[in-house]
């Protein structure tokens, strides 16, 4: 994902380094477009997940599942979704 990740960053008018529920929160809220992190455990997410899919938005995994299970959260608007983890997923 490191290639994908990094022309995201470049590509993004700003990036920002909050991790943990504070990402999601501004995802819901609409001031961010996109959440992403890796290495979580399922209660990481729960109430992310929550949050993010009430607020309009979209949360999977980095493949586009809607799971728990690779432990990663990528969370968007909704709108992006397709389109920013197409960007994450090249190599």
């Amino acid at each position: 994902m490191a290639p994908g990740f990094q022309r995201l960053v470049r590509a993004a008018w700003r990036e920002r380094g909050f991790g943990d529920f504070w990402g999601y929160t501004l995802v819901a809220d609409g001031v961010a477009e996109a959440m992403m992190e890796p290495d979580l455990h399922p209660w990481d997410l729960a109430v992310p997940w929550i949050l993010v899919e009430e607020a309009g938005g979209r949360i999977t995994d980095f493949d586009g599942r809607r799971s728990f299970d690779r432990g990663e959260g990528f969370a968007t608007n909704g709108l992006l979704h397709d389109t920013v983890r197409s960007v994450l997923a090249e190599r």
